[in-house]
């Protein structure tokens, strides 16, 4: 069987393509909504290394892409999961290099993705490419799957696969940025938008009663009153839960009051509370403004309702994913929980794999942020514990 030390090896000895990989994902936009050109780019590395790719799409233009490499008798299957769209860039701070540069600088590796989770991906990536380079013949399958849409919900990638059937799987990792940490459990997500509407008039006089954006501030502080009660709420080992406004938008000119006003709520739930419920506190809120006055009727658009993820530690694979890294860092790695969610959560409800979330990059501090980056040599260790999982579970 292939040894830590071989892959170590030969991870380093092919560090710079490695590299060339992630920077030319990176370098590559896709914004969600947008993944067509990053597609071409991961099609292209996949087929160059003998991988045959299919893409799946529910709607024209939004792919997810599969590509299996079968070994040399049945067995189970490894399935790699991670999503190829990333947060738009911050049209006001463009980060050091700017938001597709993938330039190296002080052992880091900049732009959009690099750790929301295209450090990840080409992680996945190029793990399965230097295996089969070394000869690895498995006893089962590995799948490499890449989904759109994730970061909107997943609704045209993750659900739409599952719903399929085509990410079946034994066991499997979602390459989620972590910090370097072995996540066996998030929490769970409702996000939705809610829209006020209102009679247009010209700003040049007083608005008789409320417009549109006065009855969506009112609707939010009422909201607000929910992330109040969920301060209090202090789970242990866990991120709080809470409610959050994200977005708001009303008005095309400065001098008409507005006709519609539409917000985002994201609430963030934890191990033991309930979606529904946690929809139904929301809709009790806005039902309460409309009560008192009907002309605050609403229309409430639930975008994302994501499971939460839970995986017992004693699982044997994520024994066997711990064994796995201390075989090529040397020390245990370290369990982790916290709020969010992830594709991930909606591949283990579908099919009761377990498939944790693991990777290099910093998550809440570094995903989304002008200055996102991710560590070259940690992305390269983490080239080697994907590689080494694979051989522990397939060997």
């Amino acid at each position: 069987m292939i040894t830590p030390q071989e892959i170590s090896q030969f991870v380093e000895e092919h560090r710079d393509e490695a590299i060339r990989c992630l920077q030319e994902i990176i370098q590559t936009p896709s914004v969600t909504g947008d993944e067509v050109a990053v597609s071409k780019v991961f099609t292209r590395w996949m087929e160059e290394n003998g991988l045959a790719v299919t893409v799946h799409q529910k709607v024209e233009g939004r792919p997810n892409l599969l590509a299996e490499w079968k070994g040399y008798c049945d067995g189970p299957r490894f399935v790699f999961n991670g999503h190829m769209d990333v947060f738009p860039p911050d049209a006001n701070d463009p980060g050091p290099y700017g938001p597709w540069s993938g330039k190296v600088a002080d052992g880091y590796l900049y732009g959009r993705g690099a750790a929301d989770m295209k450090g990840g991906d080409c992680g996945a990536l190029m793990a399965v490419i230097l295996l089969r380079r070394m000869g690895f013949a498995p006893k089962g399958s590995v799948l490499l799957s890449f989904m759109s849409d994730e970061e909107n919900g997943g609704g045209l990638g993750v659900k739409y696969m599952v719903e399929e059937g085509l990410l079946r799987g034994d066991f499997g990792l979602c390459m989620e940025c972590t910090c370097g940490k072995l996540l066996v459990a998030h929490g769970g997500i409702v996000r939705a938008f809610c829209t006020y509407t209102a009679r247009p008039k010209h700003s040049g006089t007083r608005y008789p009663g409320e417009n549109a954006i006065q009855k969506a501030m009112r609707a939010i502080g009422a909201l607000y009153k929910i992330d109040e009660r969920l301060a209090a709420v202090k789970p242990e080992n866990f991120d709080q839960p809470c409610l959050s406004v994200t977005m708001i938008e009303a008005g095309t000119v400065p001098n008409v009051h507005p006709s519609k006003a539409t917000f985002v709520i994201d609430r963030r739930l934890v191990p033991g509370e309930n979606h529904e419920e946690a929809l139904r506190e929301i809709t009790d809120v806005l039902d309460a403004l409309k009560t008192s006055d009907p002309s605050y009727e609403y229309q409430l658009n639930v975008t994302s309702v994501r499971p939460f993820l839970d995986i017992p530690e004693d699982d044997p694979f994520i024994r066997l994913v711990m064994k796995s890294y201390e075989q090529i860092t040397g020390r245990p790695v370290e369990i982790y929980r916290r709020a969010g969610g992830s594709d991930a959560a909606n591949i283990r409800q579908a099919t009761g794999m377990p498939i944790p979330n693991f990777g290099i990059a910093a998550d809440v501090d570094e995903s989304g942020s002008p200055g996102e980056k991710i560590s070259v040599q940690g992305y390269l260790d983490f080239i080697k514990i994907y590689m080494m999982t694979v051989v522990n579970a397939l060997g």
